[in-house]
């Protein structure tokens, strides 16, 4: 009979900081993306502080509902009506006191076309979240932008916050942590070109690697503010 692993074990699996960082190096190799060794380890296991499941919820379930407003003011489709559905679903899911200042603002309509546009890129930082509570699969090579569909379909398709929190399953923070390494390592690789004036490399699409940059360290930076997120390199 098979008996399950024993602590020790599982303490065993856990990557250091610089294994994680030799994991990406792997990674970056396999797709000629371009690297410098001396770019820092990031946060160890003891060292992050992950956000809880609700936590992470309340943010993808605002974050949501505000990027469709901003797809409607960018086409021109918002108006005091659906300013009030939105503002009553908010309320019914629970979340309307976790909208940030920029994600008001939205709502509020007091915003330029900039913040526009930026607020309809934060899909890409919203489908981490997704990934973190396990309703993605996975976060595939950061090439192409998101299937929108589906990543509405996920928070809409709920009626309450407790529907959408019984569909939610935690993601390992080992797992969180290796996404949010690599990351950190193609956002170099992205910004480095940038400064050479050059294209990304291997096709990654710089605007996805800066927005799940963004969203990655928010998990596991408990000070870190989503309007803001600590995306240097």
């Amino acid at each position: 009979m098979i008996k399950h692993h024993s602590h020790s074990y599982i303490k065993a699996q856990m990557k250091t900081p610089q294994q994680r960082k030799n994991q990406s190096i792997q990674i970056l190799k396999q797709n000629s993306i371009p690297y410098i060794d001396h770019l820092p380890v990031i946060e160890s296991v003891e060292e992050a502080q992950m956000r809880t499941a609700e936590e992470i919820a309340k943010r993808a379930i605002a974050c949501l509902w505000v990027i469709q407003v901003a797809c409607d003011l960018n086409n021109d489709q918002y108006d005091d009506e659906t300013q009030e559905f939105v503002f009553d679903i908010l309320k019914k899911m629970q979340v309307l006191a976790e909208l940030t200042k920029k994600e008001q603002a939205i709502l509020k309509r007091d915003v330029s076309e900039q913040d526009v546009v930026n607020m309809v890129w934060k899909y890409e930082a919203y489908w981490v979240l997704l990934w973190a509570l396990g309703l993605v699969d996975e976060l595939t090579y950061p090439d192409h932008i998101i299937d929108c569909d589906f990543a509405i379909q996920a928070v809409t398709s709920c009626e309450t916050f407790d529907a959408f929190m019984s569909k939610v399953k935690l993601r390992e923070i080992e797992e969180i942590l290796d996404q949010a390494d690599l990351i950190y390592r193609y956002d170099w690789a992205c910004v480095d070109a940038r400064l050479k004036q050059q294209q990304a490399p291997a096709n990654l699409n710089s605007s996805v690697v800066v927005e799940r940059h963004g969203a990655l360290n928010w998990l596991i930076q408990a000070d870190s503010d989503w309007d803001y997120p600590d995306v240097s390199t």
